[in-house]
């Protein structure tokens, strides 16, 4: 193996230390490295905390743990992180668990008209037409949302109880 196949695979195996959690490679400091990826957790709480505000605010003050709970447990997908992607990701395990906040629905309806997840990590734009329905607020009311193709949403809702 050539110096510079030797250079590529010791940068690999940092990126992934540092971004998924894999294991500190021989010859780097492992209590720096542990700092850098606590650092790169945090900004990965606050890029997601960004693109998901409702969700974040939905959460109040449980977000940042719940978060960082998962983070641990599910290592970014690829080298170039995505956001979006992350917080749709997060998002959807709380759904599994039952604990996604009825106030973050409309939030969660509006990625899954416009965005799907790709394998990589990331995302990309749906095409064509695209129906969603979900119980949205407190009041659980039932929103429809329909995208066109061209990106023009129609909204319809109906209040619980009403006719």
């Amino acid at each position: 193996m050539s110096a510079r196949e030797r250079l590529a695979k010791a940068q690999a195996e940092l990126a992934r230390a540092l971004g998924m959690g894999e294991p500190v490679p021989a010859g780097f400091d492992a209590e720096r490295v542990g700092a850098a990826a606590e650092a790169l957790g945090m900004k990965r709480r606050r890029l997601v905390q960004r693109t998901w505000p409702m969700l974040a605010a939905a959460l109040g003050g449980d977000f940042a743990r719940s978060f960082e709970t998962w983070a641990r447990e599910n290592p970014l997908l690829g080298v170039e992180p995505n956001p979006l992607a992350d917080g749709r990701r997060f998002a959807g395990s709380l759904r599994v668990a039952g604990a996604f906040p009825v106030e973050a629905e409309e939030e969660w309806i509006h990625f899954e008209l416009r965005w799907r997840l790709t394998k990589e990590g990331g995302v990309e734009a749906r095409r064509g037409v695209v129906l969603k329905t979900a119980r949205v607020g407190r009041a659980k009311r039932r929103m429809l949302a329909v995208r066109l193709p061209g990106g023009r949403v129609l909204w319809w809702s109906s209040h619980r109880g009403s006719r």
